[in-house]
């Protein structure tokens, strides 16, 4: 993992220059040359993934470049953990000897090893190696590359309904040329899907030519001999290539092409497609004689689909319902009169653990035709079907693997980090970008956060189909997501190749590597066990455990973090496990950027020493703990989230320093805090690059003026878009400050228990930039909710849980944004303001547990614009706990 350890060492040399904690053993020439000689080796990396170089001697030279990078990550972050250390006072005591055996070499050694692996770089560049350009000088073998007539490799169910829908695309009455993107992660069945529509008799009858390229995988070959394959083996589809045909050029070719489409009704299949620049040097060679033409391609790739056809939606695959994954299943398995009834239950808990991935069930079920059919080798296939799976990689590893090895590097490291969390583990997106931060995966932005960046490489695993969403928030985006098995199991195996995880299942698999080289470790299993057989790790940077809600004896978490002499450590992460008693030597992890664990105590004021800290998550057993006001010496902070509330400390200097100094500009998230105390306009103007607040008031705070002791306070944060508000008890005054009060930026607001009188919605209507409303149990109170003209003028989402008035008199003219509009446990509201159907950007109406009244004016509204013609609103409603009662859509009546 050159890429990534590349761009820790630079952040790491540049924070060493920036802070200047040099001596006479490391001087700033030193650490200026490395920095430079690293720079080019991060340049070349990206370079020669722009140039999609495939050499074996570049794969070497990254394998030296990483284990370069290492040794000297491992000496920089020895030399300014000494000096950390110095300066905080840590027990450790580690000399200038010890960092070469740390290191395992000196610093003179390690430069000129890297600047060595540099010139050998650069010896490449010079000499030319043999790379795209080579590679397309050469003319492919035509029968390689072309399939005129696919056959139909793998029977796959649950796809009628796609063949329809898709059938009615490529036959549609529109007679312009349109291009059909088939978009599903590796192994979902879309070659398959594609394939089946290829020859299916209509489409065989309604076409005059059909042609089907499988495009070749876009890193290893350049776009010129890219594009020259598909023009070659599209023209295989139509005629005899000649020796005169492969002399053409591209130009030739594609002119060549051009003419023996001219006319024809043609169906074109582009199989695969990796990235769009082959698809930009070829549509000029598809003419549209406005006969009804098509072009259908496959991607797993959102982001191919988008550029290649921009204004139509492409059809994305679906994992299979557990029904179907057991007919495939038994598809597959040898044909018998009647199947053994005994294997029934057992073969659907087989077919429903390969998470509905049709090439999952295809190798479980070359597995099980293997064993036979007996019941209690089934039991044993199924306790264990993920291990079994991954024993037989050559069945679908190496597919998904094309999808991996197209990442650019900057995404590998964030990609094979999913597999550090368990299987069907759902993964808050927050934390799993403040980790991606912590361990330095991301690249400096400039005019972007961290975060923001962050966030843009999810999106794209995800458009990419190797992260899968669990849940967006209101306003879209990532909430949280998961990574499918067989994906988990690719990034197992790339992170032992790279040496950049180790996952620990079972006690069998601690020592696959020597533990000192271990970088990071995941723990699946218990740490208990664990604890008594492990050698310390000094190198490692990260440590995660997932030992579920383990409550720990008293005192085992300091005895574990002195064993394993964690002196390098970035990430910790044992919030699962619940321990009485803080672990001090955590203080001394003075390298330290990511905390997160579980203490039934309050933090200790010794906790400043993690002056480099940037996210702190606290999971206390009870609410109202106290933070240490040392916490505002921390000033790396750049999120604290106290899951169950804490009060947040007044700036104050104990005379130690000037308490000027006492300010937290790096922090964006500060969730949850207690009380008005904790929301005073001292703490807020100190903590003034604010983004996201979570506030939790108490019975004390409802004796106070809710409104002048905390909301107006809010002025000071001039950068917060999201806030979330509750009360436990009923506020005695309780009215609205004026909107200039809230920050302008503010885009999510969330109410809870907080009473205000509805003409009070009127101040909220007031933000300019206000997208998501969320009002919960009586945020406002009273019998009419009247809007004003010209109020919530950006917002998109409106939420009402238990938190209605009896009358609501809306139009569409007071909410002109409004996307979605959901109502919670309303049992007063009477009816939806008709004038809710007329607005044109609304989308969807959800009622979860409401009274029968609404129901039937969601479906009136519903009923009526269906006459108008405006067939785009859809309706959810449901009952009970969370079960769909009516689920209807425009094409669809309401049931119940």
């Amino acid at each position: 993992m050159a890429y990534a350890a590349l761009v820790i060492l630079i952040q790491n040399l540049e924070e060493i220059l920036r802070d200047n904690p040099l001596s006479v053993h490391l001087r700033k020439q030193h650490i200026e040359t490395l920095h430079e000689d690293a720079s080019s080796l991060l340049s070349f990396l990206r370079d020669s993934e722009e140039k999609g170089y495939d050499h074996e001697l570049l794969k070497e030279l990254e394998m030296l470049t990483r284990d370069g990078v290492h040794k000297a990550a491992d000496f920089i972050d020895s030399y300014v953990f000494i000096n950390r250390s110095a300066e905080c006072g840590s027990r450790w005591r580690v000399g200038w000897k010890q960092i070469s055996l740390l290191a395992h070499q000196s610093f003179t050694q390690i430069i000129e090893e890297i600047k060595s692996i540099k010139l050998k770089v650069l010896k490449i560049y010079e000499s030319k190696v043999p790379g795209r350009e080579v590679l397309a000088a050469k003319n492919p073998p035509v029968q390689d590359l072309s399939l005129s007539s696919p056959d139909l490799e793998e029977k796959l169910v649950g796809i009628d309904t796609d063949i329809e829908m898709l059938v009615l695309r490529l036959a549609e009455p529109s007679l312009h040329l349109q291009v059909i993107p088939i978009v599903g992660m590796g192994g979902i069945g879309k070659t398959t899907l594609a394939k089946r529509i290829y020859d299916d008799p209509y489409i065989v009858y309604h076409f005059y030519v059909r042609a089907w390229v499988t495009i070749t995988q876009g890193l290893t070959v350049s776009v010129i001999y890219q594009v020259r394959t598909i023009l070659l083996s599209i023209l295989g589809c139509l005629t005899t290539i000649t020796d005169e045909i492969r002399e053409k050029t591209n130009e030739e070719l594609g002119e060549q092409l051009y003419q023996n489409l001219k006319g024809m009704r043609y169906l074109v299949v582009l199989d695969d497609m990796w990235d769009t620049k082959a698809w930009n040097n070829l549509k000029m060679f598809f003419p549209d004689d406005v006969n009804g033409s098509r072009i259908m391609l496959t991607s797993r790739l959102y982001d191919v689909a988008d550029c290649v056809c921009p204004n139509c939606s492409p059809h994305c695959m679906h994992f299979l319902r557990a029904s179907e994954s057991w007919d495939l299943l038994k598809s597959k398995l040898p044909a018998t009169e009647s199947f053994p009834p005994e294997l029934v239950e057992t073969g659907k808990h087989i077919a429903k653990r390969c998470q509905g991935l049709p090439l999952a069930v295809v190798v479980v079920a070359g597995i099980l035709n293997k064993m036979g059919m007996n019941l209690e080798v089934w039991k044993k296939i199924a306790e264990s079907v993920d291990a079994l799976v991954s024993e037989d990689p050559e069945r679908h590893l190496d597919i998904l693997a094309l999808s991996y090895n197209c990442l650019p590097g900057f995404l590998k490291a964030c990609f094979l980090y999913m597999g550090s969390f368990p299987r069907d583990y759902d993964i808050p997106a927050s934390r799993l970008l403040w980790l991606w931060v912590a361990e330095g995966f991301i690249n400096p932005v400039a005019g972007k956060s961290f975060e923001d960046v962050a966030e843009k490489y999810l999106e794209d695993l995800v458009s990419r189909n190797l992260i899968l969403v669990g849940k967006r928030r209101s306003n879209g985006t990532i909430k949280s997501c998961y990574i499918h098995d067989l994906l988990r199991d690719l990034c197992e195996k790339e992170s032992k190749k790279e040496n950049f995880l180790n996952v620990i299942k079972r006690f069998a698999s601690i020592y696959p590597m020597q533990p000192v080289y271990q970088r990071r470790v995941s723990l699946h299993a218990s740490i208990l066990h664990y604890s008594y057989s492990v050698n310390p790790m000094p190198l490692t940077r990260s440590f995660l455990c997932f030992d579920m809600n383990k409550i720990l004896p008293d005192f085992f978490l300091s005895e574990f973090m002195d064993q394993m002499d964690f002196k390098l450590l970035r990430v910790l992460d044992i919030m699962l496990l619940r321990s009485n008693h803080f672990p001090i030597e955590i203080v001394d992890l003075v390298n330290l950027r990511y905390l997160a664990l579980a203490v039934n105590c309050e933090l200790p004021g010794s906790i400043c020493k993690l002056k480099n800290l940037q996210t702190l998550i606290i999971d206390h057993i009870w609410e109202g703990q106290y933070l240490p006001w040392e916490i505002w010496k921390m000033r790396e902070l750049r999120h604290v989230h106290l899951r169950r509330g804490c009060y947040f400390p007044l700036p104050c200097s104990r005379n130690t320093e000037d308490n000027s100094l006492l300010v937290l500009k790096n922090l964006q998230t500060l969730s949850t805090i207690i009380g008005t105390l904790s929301c005073s306009k001292e703490i807020f103007a100190r903590v003034m690059h604010l983004r996201k607040l979570e506030i939790f008031g108490t019975e004390s705070d409802s004796e106070a003026e809710w409104h002048s002791e905390c909301l107006s306070n809010l002025v000071c944060l001039k950068e917060l878009e999201t806030l979330k508000c509750s009360f436990l008890y009923r506020p005695r005054k309780h009215r609205l400050p004026q909107w200039k009060t809230f920050p302008e930026n503010l885009k999510k607001l969330t109410l809870s228990g907080s009473y205000f009188p509805w003409v009070d919605m009127a101040t909220l209507g007031m933000l300019p930039n206000l997208e998501v409303l969320k009002l919960r149990h009586f945020a406002f109170e009273g019998f009419s909710w009247n809007p004003v003209e010209d109020g919530f003028p950006q917002l998109k989402v409106l939420l009402m849980e238990n938190s209605d008035p009896v009358n609501w008199d809306a139009e569409s003219s007071h909410f002109p944004n409004l996307r979605r509009l959901v109502l919670r446990e309303c049992q007063r509201l009477r009816e939806i303001p008709e004038g809710i159907g007329y607005i044109s950007t609304l989308e969807i109406i959800e009622l979860h547990d409401c009274e029968i009244s609404l129901v039937n004016s969601a479906r009136a509204i519903h009923e009526e614009q269906q006459a108008l013609g405006n067939e785009e609103i859809e309706i959810k409603i449901t009952w009970g706990d969370n079960h769909p009662t009516a689920d209807f859509f425009p094409e669809r009546k309401l049931f119940s």
